[in-house]
């Protein structure tokens, strides 16, 4: 994984706009907002680091218009089993947050979701058995990896 980030990491650098409104290289933008889809995977601190360095953040979904574009765009050109996505609530079970500590003011849990299951489901993702549709909480151990969402604002 190390060599395949260094190799996006480099690519994503090359391709930098600097003055402009656009997207990066790479990055799909939908109204004011732009978004990458990995093609690489990662535990969900890899995935927020990741994120970050591009200059972006884990995505955070904030309506359905939005969740609507993700989950066309992942159907269409995704090729992951599951997406990580923005949100935890590592800070106090049950309580989720997007990165930043941002409220959560609109959600689309699978339902029974999110569960907790066993006491180690603290991250957000989306997953293609759900049609990319309806979230699930899972565990954000270094052993569980996803391929990942980034989103920056322009």
């Amino acid at each position: 994984m190390r060599l395949q980030l260094l190799a996006v990491l480099l690519c994503s650098l090359a391709s930098a706009t600097a003055g402009t409104k656009s997207c990066p290289l790479g990055f799909m933008q939908y109204k004011k907002s732009c978004y990458w889809f990995s093609n690489i995977h990662g535990s969900f601190a890899e995935a927020s680091a990741y994120c970050g360095y591009m200059e972006s953040h884990l995505v955070r979904i904030n309506n359905k218009d939005e969740d609507d574009f993700l989950r066309s765009y992942a159907k269409r050109r995704g090729k992951a089993a599951k997406y990580w996505l923005g949100a935890t609530d590592l800070n106090l079970q049950g309580r989720w947050l997007w990165e930043g500590r941002r409220p959560m003011v609109y959600s689309n849990w699978s339902p029974r979701q999110p569960d907790n299951y066993k006491g180690r489901e603290h991250c957000l993702e989306m997953r293609r058995s759900y049609s990319y549709y309806l979230w699930n909480d899972a565990p954000c151990h270094a052993y569980s990896t996803s391929h990942f969402i980034c989103e920056k604002e322009i």
